[in-house]
This record gives structure tokens, C-alpha cells and sequence, in this order.
């Protein structure tokens, strides 16, 4: 039950009544009617500004509106009282009504907070190249996307969840041509050779060599480079999601969809995308008056770039050329310059590839979409978004959350990561040394935009600083309170909605603090899955777990050993909150222990 979407369609129908055509006829202060729950401390449950946001409109005070309104709102069953104060409408909810909502929070069980169907989500993440395993810096995309999923499933959207495999390109070029000299060097060739200069000399690639000459023998033995690549490209890159596969299960995910750059670019994609643009156009009135039509592909040149990119794609995007190239016209959708799709010798950049993969994502009927970008991606975003505003005629919205690295630290000292050097923190190898619930819970513990530094020592400390200690021992806690009833009456506690009956009449005010808190849920979980932000039930499980830790150091008595009715109507309120945790630890794939 989500009391307060109940509480504001009840509210709305009287307020909107009252206020008659001034409702009718303006959206804009309709919009800024807000309810809010106030402190605990302000004596009362719920709030409204209404008064206030139509006191121009009708004439009137704030306080008459709001005293006339109030009368209204009394007749409603489930309101105790209600009070004009300072122009706003405060009210307090009977305590049948707190009761009722407990009890529907344990009918709707992982339902409880479920929003209502919304539109389809496409929601693209990782899409590391296949050119190896997982390193640590891709857990925190992987574990924020899996949770966005999650959460906006819950909210309500119908989410899809995509890899696309750049699979096509010079780094896997680089990688067959990796794979080929340790394929050969199982057979005495380049005994005393170094890696070829920019090659991946990662230890994966010597095991998969070593599988891939067990199983094929020497047959590959003397081909050229390009006859290797031919052969070979489909096998070794497929060899490589498996590595990534394996990888993404240690952290509980699996995607919906794959999508693949070599068949976009094999099936004409890029070629049809760029000549859809070319059909498209934009009318631009010049400072004199006159009306220029202006194309979204043309011919041209772009100045030389300035400063440099530590991104593989704007590196080759800023690639300079005196001659013309294909330009996709950028600027008219808020870009700072235009971008090149061609070059001048007829090869397409990433960018163009990018163009006809969000195009794809929007012929197959999806126009809510979702890019999760490294941080050092922040200068592609314009682009990407102008894009899809060009290719979808402004049908198709597209979100680019950026999730800032993690630094990592290794004998104190800065460690970076690189593929190519083969000096990389594998995440399956920090997923052996660590619980899974302790990475994923501080990768969401803060902000996407937020710089983090994983240290592997505090991360396993049982205190309150580890929040996933304090969070899951809160929800072990609740069970160990349900198995002290049963020590103590020789039963187990089976909830029963009557035994909420009273519970909330002179109840204790921390009580009533974590039933308000819990009512708040459902909002919660709307509020973080729209602004695709995970860290905000990991604040709300903080948050629930302080309160109900709390009841410790209060005179509740949650178990009585010489009344038995009261103790059942305070083993409903921790099963509700135990329902409630579990709800939210669910929503962002940390486990719920019974036991710590």
C-alpha cells in the first residue's frame, strides 16, 4: 500500500473541486502544489502548500483558503485532524490509518513499492571492448547499471538491458594480432621476441593461446596477419565475452541483449544512418533577416583541434584534415562544433558508428534510452545526445550518466590499470578477496559523479563506518528479535494484521518515527529510479537501519516475556521493517542474511 499515492488522490479531488476553473485552467500552478511529510517533531503527519500557490489566483489570504479547505478535509475517514498554520494545511492521520498501511506493507511483500506501468527503457552499460577480462574499473558501471535496472523495474518501466560489443576496429585488430603471437609462440616461434609494440600482453591471452593451439593444433601456424584475422576475429572475440560473461555473473548480472558493432557496420547501418541525416534539415534566420536552409551532412573542414583527450574515441574524432570531410551538423542541437562522421578518404569514424547504433536503438521502437559513460567520456555526451535528437526527430530522449572512476590503491601507493601493459586489477580476482555485498554497496553508496578510493581493508571492517555491515546486521537484527519470541513463547511469530491493532495508539515517538520513515519507500524508490540514482536507497537503508538500531537505546521493551500480546503487536512492526529492508537491499541486489 502506498499511503500517501492514496492520501494525495483524496486530496487532490478536493482540492481541485474547490478550486474550480483557477485549477482548470492553469497547469503551471497546478504543478507546484506540493505534500510533503514534515519532522516528526511538528506534531502532525502530512502537509500541503496549496493555500499559498493560489492565493493570487483566487483573491483570497492564504489562511482563508487553507481554513476553508481544511473543513473539507476533515470528512475524510482517515484524517484525525487538520490545521491552518501560516497559510500551509498540516494534518495528522489516524492511528487506524498508520495501522492499515502497516499491514499492507506485509500483504504486498516485495510488491511494496512497485509503481505503475510505465514505458519501455533501453539501458546500454559496460560495453567494455572484448579484448579481455573485467578490470575493477568496470565494476562500479556494471554494479550502478544492474541497479538502475532494478530500481527502474520496480518504479515501473519495462527495462531492457544492452551490451554492445565493439567488436569491430583497430583495438581488435590489436587483440588478434596479440592472440596470434602467443598462438605462435606455443609452437617455438618468437622465443626471444618482445610483444609487438602496442599489443596486449596480458596473462589471459598466453592461457587462451595455449587453449587455442590444445584445440586446433598448428593449423593457423604461418598465416599472415590479415588470414589470421579473417579466420580467427569471430572465434577470439566471442572467447572474450565468455571471459566477460563469467565475469559480470560474479556480480549477479546478466544482460537482456547483445548488440554488435561488426553487424552494424556489416549490415549498412552506418552508410544508412548518415544518408537518413543527409535528408534531414534545419531553417536558420541570419542577423540580416533572410532564412538559410541548413543541411545535417555536409562537406567541410574543422579547425584544427586544441589540447589533447585521454579518450580513445576523441582522440580519433579530433584526428585534423586540411582536406573536406562528412560533417554531421551538431551545432544546431547545442554542440560546440560540428563532428566528422567521414573522412575525406571514405572511412567512417566512431562517432558515425555510434550515430547508427542509437539510430538501431531507436527503430526497434525505443525512445527512453540510457548510455552509462566513464567519466572520461564527458566530452562525447553533446554529441551522442544531438544525435539522437537528429536521428529520432526529437522523438527519442536520451540520459548519459556519467559514473566517475575508482581510484585504487596498491602498497599505498596510486595503481593504474592498463590492458595493454597487463598491469590491471581483475574484477574477478577483487570478487575472490572481498564479499560481493561489501564491493557492490560502496560502488552505490555515493553519487555516479562522485570520485571514489576502494580500499580493501576498510571495506571488510565490522563497524558502522561499513555500511553494509550496518545495513545487513539492521535486517539480522529484526530476525534475531522474531527467533527471541519464539525462545521465549515457544512458537514462531506468524504475522497477523490484528495484532497491529493499538500499536500505534501512545506508542513510543521512535515507533512512530520508523512507520512515518517506511511510508516514504514508494517515493524513494520513484525518486532515485527517475534520476537514476541508486545512492539514495543505500542513504534510505542507512537512514532505516539508524532507526531501528536505535530502539536499543530507548525503554521498548520489544519482547515480553509476561505479555504476549503486546510483544505480537511489536513482532508486527519489526516484520514490517524486516519486510521493508529486504525490499529495498532486493532493489539494489545486496543480500538480506538472517544471521551475522
Amino acid at each position: 500500500m502506498d499511503l500517501f499515492k492514496v492520501v494525495n488522490k483524496d486530496l487532490m479531488q478536493i482540492i481541485s473541486k474547490y478550486l474550480g476553473e483557477a485549477y482548470d485552467q492553469n497547469d503551471r500552478l497546478a504543478s507546484n502544489i506540493k505534500f510533503n511529510i514534515p519532522p516528526v517533531q511538528t506534531g502532525c503527519d502530512y502537509s500541503t502548500n496549496v493555500a499559498m500557490i493560489y492565493a493570487r489566483a483566487l483573491k483570497k489570504s492564504p489562511m482563508q483558503i487553507a481554513s476553508e479547505l481544511v473543513e473539507q478535509i476533515k470528512k475524510l475517514e482517515y484524517i484525525k485532524d487538520a490545521v491552518a498554520v501560516n497559510g500551509f494545511i498540516n494534518m495528522t492521520f489516524t492511528n487506524a490509518m498508520w495501522e492499515k498501511f502497516l499491514a499492507g506493507i506485509n500483504a504486498d511483500k516485495e510488491h511494496f513499492g512497485d509503481g505503475d506501468p510505465k514505458e519501455k527503457v533501453l539501458l546500454e552499460f559496460i560495453s567494455a571492448n572484448p579484448t579481455g577480462p573485467l578490470h575493477v574499473g568496470h565494476c562500479r558501471g556494471a554494479i550502478l547499471g544492474l541497479a538502475i535496472s532494478k530500481l527502474m523495474k520496480k518504479a515501473g518501466y519495462d527495462v531492457t538491458k544492452e551490451y554492445y560489443i565493439n567488436d569491430y576496429g583497430v583495438q581488435i585488430r590489436t587483440l588478434v594480432k596479440s592472440v596470434q603471437f602467443r598462438y605462435e609462440q606455443c609452437f617455438g616461434l618468437h622465443k626471444d621476441e618482445q610483444m609487438p609494440e602496442g599489443c596486449y600482453p596480458g596473462e589471459y591471452l598466453v592461457d587462451y593461446a595455449k587453449q587455442l593451439a590444445t584445440e586446433s593444433g598448428n593449423v593457423y601456424v604461418g598465416l599472415s596477419e590479415d588470414e589470421f584475422y579473417g579466420k580467427l576475429k569471430k572465434t577470439i572475440v566471442n572467447a572474450m565475452m565468455d571471459i566477460i560473461r563469467a565475469d559480470l555473473k560474479l556480480l549477479g548480472l546478466e544482460y537482456d541483449s547483445f548488440v554488435s558493432e561488426t553487424d552494424i557496420v556489416e549490415q549498412g547501418k552506418i552508410k544508412k544512418a548518415i544518408e537518413y541525416l543527409s535528408s534531414m534539415s534545419a531553417t536558420k534566420t541570419l542577423e540580416d533577416g533572410s532564412v538559410v536552409n541548413l543541411p545535417y551532412i555536409y562537406k567541410g573542414k574543422l579547425d584544427a583541434p586544441v589540447g589533447g583527450s585521454a579518450n580513445e574515441e576523441e582522440q580519433e574524432e579530433s584526428k585534423y584534415s586540411a582536406e573536406d570531410q562528412t560533417l554531421f551538423r551538431s551545432t544546431l542541437f547545442g554542440d560546440d562544433k560540428d563532428r566528422v562522421v567521414m573522412r575525406a578518404d571514405g572511412t567512417t569514424t566512431y562517432f558515425a558508428s555510434d550515430i547508427a547504433y542509437h539510430k538501431d536503438k531507436f527503430d526497434r521502437g525505443y525512445t527512453n534510452l540510457i548510455d552509462i559513460f566513464g567519466a572520461d567520456h564527458g566530452g562525447y555526451v553533446k554529441r551522442i545526445t544531438s544525435a539522437v535528437d537528429a536521428i529520432s526527430n526529437h522523438k527519442a530522449k536520451l540520459k548519459v550518466v556519467l559514473c566517475q572512476m575508482v581510484a585504487l590503491e596498491k602498497n599505498g601507493e596510486p595503481f593504474k590499470m592498463s590492458k595493454r601493459k597487463g598491469t590491471f586489477v581483475l574484477l574477478s580476482d577483487v570478487a575472490k578477496a572481498i564479499n560481493i555485498d561489501e564491493l557492490k554497496l560502496f560502488m552505490l553508496s555515493k553519487s555516479p559523479d562522485t570520485q571514489m578510493t576502494f580500499d580493501l581493508v576498510k571495506v571488510k571492517e565490522k563497524s558502522k563506518d561499513n555500511l553494509v555491515y550496518y545495513i545487513q546486521y539492521a535486517y539480522a537484527r529484526a530476525n534475531s528479535v522474531l527467533r527471541n519470541f519464539k525462545a521465549k513463547f515457544g512458537k514462531d511469530y506468524v504475522f497477523n494484521s490484528a495484532d497491529l491493532d493499538g500499536l500505534m495508539e501512545n506508542c513510543h515517538k521512535q515507533i512512530k518515527e520508523i512507520v512515518v520513515f517506511m511510508a516514504k519507500y514508494p517515493s524513494v524508490i520513484l525518486s532515485s529510479a527517475e534520476k537514476h540514482a541508486p545512492n539514495m536507497i543505500v542513504d534510505y537503508l542507512k537512514e532505516l537501519a539508524s532507526l531501528f538500531h536505535s530502539l536499543w537505546s530507548t525503554d521498548i521493551k520489544l519482547v515480553d516475556a509476561e505479555n504476549e500480546e503486546k510483544t505480537k503487536s511489536m513482532m508486527a512492526f519489526v516484520t514490517c521493517v524486516k519486510d521493508v529492508m529486504a525490499n529495498a537491499l532486493a532493489c539494489i541486489s545486496i543480500n538480506a542474511p538472517e544471521k551475522m
